[in-house]
């Protein structure tokens, strides 16, 4: 096996924005989803990192996306506050150059080079967790 760093897992914060009330009609609340601190521990060596996944039961490699996210001072977040709603890349041959690990797992990396910033890796269709529908990914900051 090659020697990948692991990638620890995080639960994103959620806060719940009411929304305007504007000629007593109620606009949509706004969930936000963000990460504590300012970057991630996790350092890549370059912009075309590669991932080991090993997809639990009853997923697949094409439910796994990376999206990127916004930088603030003490906290990242998610720029939409829907999953499906953010710019993503998902985990397939369009966007990733992918082999078998042998195993149950696979190992990939982008066709493209990422740009500088800080970025998630998540199961887009994964259930939220608790009321607040938080989110359970591993981020990493390209340099």
């Amino acid at each position: 096996m090659d020697n990948f760093a692991i990638l620890t897992a995080e639960q994103t914060q959620s806060e719940l924005k009411p929304g305007w009330i504007v000629f007593d009609i109620k606009l949509k609340d706004k969930l936000i989803h963000y990460l504590s601190g300012g970057s991630s521990s996790q350092l890549t060596d370059d912009n075309m990192p590669e991932f080991h996944i090993v997809p639990a039961e009853h997923e697949v490699l094409a439910d796994y996306a990376i999206i990127r996210l916004q930088k603030k001072k003490y906290y990242r977040k998610l720029p939409k506050n829907e999953i499906l709603e953010n710019d993503y890349k998902k985990v397939e041959p369009a966007h990733f150059f992918i082999k078998s690990d042998g195993d149950d797992g696979f190992i990939c990396h982008p066709l493209e080079a990422l740009a500088k910033g800080e970025y998630i890796l998540l199961n887009i269709k994964q259930s939220p967790i608790g009321n607040l529908k938080d989110l359970k990914v591993y981020s990493f900051q390209v340099p």
